[in-house]
């Protein structure tokens, strides 16, 4: 679900959901983007870090939250997302904003 515990910070709770959720510790990360995803609908906010860098640390120890974990190259991601492979609107916007950071 990705939720900040009470007195964690948006930037360790990022690290550590993405830790239990792929299996991977994220290297340095910065701040990438936020959203709110159903503004005026409900009260639901995402802060989204960017890592360059990731430490394969085990398997995911929440297994159900990811579908698949991979690496791909940026310059694909206009491929995957055309083809519904990459569908969550919050997922296409902090990729999509990670490849113009990268000028892809």
């Amino acid at each position: 679900m990705g939720a900040i515990e009470p007195a964690e910070a948006p930037i360790a709770a990022a690290a550590r959901e993405t830790e239990e959720e792929t299996g991977w510790r994220p290297g340095p990360l910065r701040f990438l983007m936020y959203d709110e995803p159903m503004n005026g609908l409900l009260n639901t906010c995402n802060h989204i870090y960017l890592a360059e860098t990731a430490d394969h640390i085990g398997s995911p120890s929440e297994g159900f939250e990811s579908d698949h974990v991979a690496w791909v190259p940026l310059a694909k991601l206009p491929d995957l997302i055309r083809d519904r492979q990459i569908v969550g609107g919050t997922t296409i916007a902090a990729l999509l904003m990670a490849a113009r950071e990268h000028g892809v």
